[in-house]
């Protein structure tokens, strides 16, 4: 598997994490899991998206 599509499967993965760690309250966690996804996405040139609830 090439790298840039291990890091954008990796990206789904964490992106999947982050939320549950939105939903628990833990906002320090989840700070510190959201700039590996950005500095993962700034690596590997992929575009993140974000979608935020309603």
């Amino acid at each position: 598997m090439e790298k840039v599509a291990i890091a954008e499967s990796l990206v789904v993965e964490l992106e999947a994490e982050l939320a549950k760690l939105e939903q628990l309250g833990a906002l320090i966690a989840a700070a510190h899991l959201d700039a590996a996804i950005n500095a993962l996405c700034r690596e590997f040139n992929i575009e993140r998206n974000r979608s935020e609830p309603d």
